[in-house]
């Protein structure tokens, strides 16, 4: 009898264990998707900032081409925030209304233009689409949210994917 309570024991306590085990997952999770949730909406936020930069970027531009006298052409020259000096020179094609144009009405001609206006690092993290029946540059960010740049017009739209 004594070892008939000694194997229900250690059979109480080995399902006692496998409880716990289970509890212990669903926490962790429960704590992992909570996680990603969290990822997927920084990412959002991470596009959202572009897209205030790159209106930001495109105004300045436009005054910079209009003190400058409407030159098909625009000198971009980048400079540093710590010491002033100039990071990189670039040129850029500019609409009669005053809106930077690719070079080349294709995905590279949308790619090189964010670079320019962006930089490099930021076209390492988003897909870029060209639509030659509108003329638009749409660039796309890993959780799904988007900024379309209509190359007629100087129109930049916002989209954030739904739920």
């Amino acid at each position: 009898m004594l070892s008939q309570q000694k194997s229900d024991i250690e059979l109480l306590t080995l399902f006692r264990k496998i409880f716990a085990l289970v509890i212990l997952l669903l926490v962790l999770s429960y704590l992992a998707f909570s996680h990603f949730d969290s990822i997927k909406q920084v990412g959002q936020q991470s596009i959202k900032t572009e897209h205030n930069r790159l209106l930001n970027i495109l105004g300045v531009i436009r005054s910079q081409w209009l003190i400058k006298g409407r030159p098909e052409q625009l000198k971009l020259d980048w400079r540093s925030h710590l010491d002033g000096e100039i990071e990189s020179i670039s040129y850029v094609s500019m609409a009669v209304g005053g809106w930077p144009l690719p070079d080349e009405t294709s995905v590279a001609g949308c790619r090189d233009l964010i670079e320019e206006l962006l930089g490099e690092s930021y076209t390492q993290q988003i897909v870029t689409k060209f639509n030659s029946n509108t003329g638009v540059c749409r660039y796309i960010g890993v959780s799904g949210g988007s900024i379309s740049y209509q190359t007629t017009s100087g129109r930049v739209i916002f989209l954030t994917r739904g739920r």
